[in-house]
């Protein structure tokens, strides 16, 4: 096996999933993390449909499905009641469709989510590095040497200097990369203190609720981890300054609990973790420098509210990982690295807005409990199914769609350059049955032809066939009873759009050609009429 051409320092989320895009892609990759053993908790549990689009594209989804829960109804409380006084859904169900067959956000734990993902680069021969700590790094214009202390179990400590191609600090808000480079942090950290964990609650409390007492200055929320099992999240802030300031005991929390809500009915067991955590609002304005890149909390941190953190992150690693795997294998100009921070820049500005927003509206002190539950609604915006590339200088819009919101949804026909790739069911191929989604690859462009005549489908396939072969996959879409011609085999592959989803849903028709680039990512980088436009297209992408 080669050496690793990139090191990712961290093994969260966005780490993870960037090892696996980079594999996936053919590219050697070297994760370490400087903990001893890995992270327990829930944290993180929300994790929105546009990453449940992106697991499918990775082929991992059935995992999160298998341990994810749906999310849960708000129950809320007023002040002495034992009984929740309205009990109200965080989102309303979204019947799931097949341009969308995902539309419903679930929950899992942070520490099952990365389980998976370890699980997941395991089969492909690569294990996190525990107890491996990035010091530093020297950066030089065609590689980066990094300095890494090993910690075994009995405490001896190691240090190495290893030279890789690439080096992407994942290591989280405290990240040593982003510190190194002299990457601003631009924010605010707010006074409040929000104490955070996980206990054990063996009787008295219903997991199938997320319940929450306002009792200003006093917030207080508890959900289950699992509506399967009795380990319950909770987070409490409002304590008094003096004792804010120190890690919560689970006796000071068990105390404060029965004296907050009356419900002395509650029996805990163990606290299986602790901790504060003050409230930053904070990004970078560049991701990249050189040949050394951040993602995901390295490069923004925010509220937990709304469940965009984690969410965004594993959109860095993604955004990032095609890119970094055609210029690591020559494919690709290093120019197409900058475009990672044109393009997440944008969206995680938008993400602070929204999330700041929500955290200020849920937890400012002295905010009256009330029966409104407007704050706590979830869905639309937040469902990440919006958040859009506009404005890139690699993606060929109409228009004047470069100035939309980051992470509104597209006007128009329902496939727009900039937005997702929408998926389709009922379709068939010479395996049996498939989707669009099932199609499409982190680790090559899908170009889809829809419609159009033989001559014209030759004159795109003629030109598709002179790019890369193992980063391209052009795939032809007839209806059911069309037929295909002569030219089946200029195709990766001929699809049957049998129930007519994927030109209903794409808003296409048999009479005139049409021919949609998706990007390794599940973006649609162009939707075009003609040759010229395909060429254009690419001119951005290929060396």
């Amino acid at each position: 096996m080669p050496p690793p051409s990139v090191l990712i320092a961290g093994a969260g989320p966005s780490g993870l999933i960037l090892a696996l895009v980079l594999l996936q892609n053919g590219v050697p990759v070297r994760i370490i993390d400087k903990e001893p053993k890995h992270r327990i908790g829930a944290r993180g549990t929300g994790v929105q449909p546009r990453t449940l689009e992106l697991y499918a594209i990775l082929d991992i989804l059935p995992e999160f499905h298998k341990y994810g829960a749906p999310i849960v109804p708000m129950a809320m409380y007023k002040p002495g009641d034992i009984e929740p006084s309205k009990v109200a859904p965080l989102a309303q169900w979204v019947d799931p469709t097949p341009d969308t067959p995902h539309p419903n956000a679930i929950m899992i734990t942070q520490e099952r989510h990365e389980a998976i993902l370890r699980d997941q680069l395991q089969k492909l021969s690569c294990a996190v590095e525990l107890g491996s700590e990035l010091c530093s790094f020297e950066q030089f214009s065609d590689h980066v040497v990094a300095n890494i202390t090993k910690t075994d179990a009995d405490g001896k400590q190691v240090t190495e200097s290893t030279q890789f191609d690439w080096l992407v600090g994942a290591e989280g808000a405290r990240s040593v990369v982003r510190k190194q480079l002299g990457l601003s942090f631009l924010g605010e950290t707010q006074e409040q203190i929000v104490a955070l964990g996980d206990i054990v609650i063996e009787e008295g409390m219903d997991p199938k609720l997320w319940h929450m007492w306002k009792l200003p200055p006093r917030l207080l929320s508890l959900r289950s981890c699992n509506s399967g099992n009795n380990l319950f999240n909770f987070a409490y802030s409002g304590r008094p300054k003096h004792s804010a300031e120190k890690t919560l005991t689970r006796e000071e929390f068990i105390e404060d609990f029965y004296a907050l809500t009356g419900k002395r009915d509650v029996k805990f067991g163990a606290a299986t973790w602790m901790s504060n955590w003050r409230p930053n609002m904070r990004m970078v304005d560049t991701m990249r420098s050189g040949r050394v890149f951040i993602a995901g909390d390295a490069a923004h941190c925010h509220s937990p509210t709304g469940g965009q953190g984690l969410n965004s992150s594993v959109q860095d690693a993604v955004n990032l990982g095609w890119k970094l795997a055609l210029v690591q294998k020559g494919l690709a100009p290093a120019t197409l690295l900058d475009t990672y921070s044109e393009e997440r820049i944008r969206v995680i500005a938008q993400m602070l807005k929204l999330t700041t927003a929500l955290y200020s509206k849920t937890f400012t002190a002295g905010q009256a409990a009330t029966d409104d539950d407007s704050e706590w609604k979830r869905g639309g915006d937040l469902s990440m199914l919006g958040v859009n590339y506009c404005g890139s200088s690699i993606v060929l819009e109409d228009g004047d769609a470069g100035s939309a919101s980051a992470y509104s949804k597209a006007a128009g026909s329902p496939v727009q350059a900039a937005y997702r790739a929408p998926d389709a069911s009922g379709l068939v191929r010479a395996g049996g049955p498939t989707t669009l989604f099932a199609t499409f690859s982190v680790a090559v462009h899908t170009v889809l032809l829809f419609g159009g005549n033989t001559a014209s489908r030759t004159t795109i396939a003629g030109i598709l066939n002179q790019l890369p072969a193992d980063a391209v996959r052009t795939v032809l879409v007839m209806l059911q009873g069309q037929s295909v011609g002569d030219d089946a085999a200029l195709f990766s592959e001929v699809l049957e759009d049998r129930e007519g989803y994927a030109y209903s849903g794409y808003g296409l028709t048999m009479s005139e050609l049409a021919v949609v680039i998706v990007r390794p990512d599940g973006v649609v980088g162009a939707v075009v009429p003609d040759a010229e436009g395909v060429k254009r297209y690419f001119q951005g992408i290929f060396v």
